[in-house]
């Protein structure tokens, strides 16, 4: 319990410091801008300050942006394990594992960020690298199931259809590098470590054999949530459509540490009693395609 206990402050921790990130760029800004007061022309597109010679350094490629995006996801998860014991003559314990099923969800969220200029790319001031630290926050809706077997010699078969829709709250703090062109598509890449909140409702562990029909072994409490550590990479391309408004398309890759949950006992008049459940999820991994719309300001 202990162990436990310190693993959940942990990742609390964790969780504070990446809401911590959706302060930061604006500081770190400040801190790093050296309050350009170069007169030389804005160039059109994206990269583009209201105030530049407030905000802006002597390229004008810098700036705080934010956006919003939408997207799909695809899931490829580790294992479910279901732990508990049912308190018949003599007690059965049960320790169901099975993997997971690939699953679709869906995305939507938002990012606020700063970006810098730098120096050119082979010495042509047309091609810039440019760094960026970003915050971003985004609700994950997706389901975690499989068919998790028990393996015991007191039954023929001891199976589970394991069913949990998920509302996942994903803070991640990122770092990007964009490759500024000529033209009105720019490629980025960027990497990320926040924390996720992963929240299970109306979890359903229906047993298949011997069959138990509309029985729901976590009948009296089907809701569990817990912190986890996440992680992302992404790869994605920017289109200039203005001074100031650019779309986005992306692919981003999102890994949520293995996390834990206690479930209700089974309560049926007609069902023996059993233990609370516990379930672990090993590591998930989405695959999402995003698309979005963002300003720079």
């Amino acid at each position: 319990m202990k162990v436990r206990q310190a693993r959940q402050f942990g990742l609390r921790t964790i969780a504070v410091i990446s809401l911590l990130g959706l302060v930061l760029p604006t500081p770190l800004a400040w801190a790093l801008d050296d309050g350009g007061t170069s007169k030389e022309a804005v160039p059109s597109g994206v990269f583009c300050c209201v105030n530049p010679d407030a905000c802006c350094a002597a390229n004008r490629n810098c700036g705080f942006y934010a956006g919003i995006l939408v997207g799909g996801a695809v899931s490829a998860n580790d294992p479910i394990v279901q732990s508990g014991t049912a308190f018949i003559t003599p007690p059965l314990a049960v320790r169901a594992s099975g993997d997971a099923k690939s699953r679709a969800g869906v995305m939507a969220g938002l990012h606020l960020g700063y970006q810098w200029g730098e120096p050119t790319v082979a010495g042509d001031s047309d091609w810039r690298i440019l760094p960026a630290v970003e915050f971003e926050a985004y609700y994950l809706g997706t389901r975690q199931a499989g068919l998790l077997n028990n393996p015991t010699d007191r039954l023929p078969e001891h199976l589970f259809d394991y069913r949990a829709p998920l509302d996942i709250a994903v803070l991640m703090p990122n770092l990007l590098l964009t490759l500024h062109t000529p033209y009105r598509i720019h490629p980025y890449v960027g990497v990320g470590v926040g924390a996720a909140l992963v929240s299970n409702h109306g979890v359903t562990s229906l047993q298949l054999s011997p069959p138990e029909p509309g029985i729901n072994h976590f009948n009296s409490d089907p809701n569990a949530s817990d912190w986890a550590i996440a992680a992302t990479c992404r790869a994605g391309l920017r289109f200039d459509l203005g001074d100031s408004w650019y779309l986005f398309t992306e692919y981003k890759f999102l890994a949520i540490g293995a996390t834990d949950y206690t479930f209700g006992s089974t309560v049926y008049p007609i069902h023996p009693p059993t233990s609370a459940w516990s379930v672990h999820y090993g590591t998930m991994f989405e695959h999402m395609g995003v698309l979005g719309l963002g300003c720079r300001f």
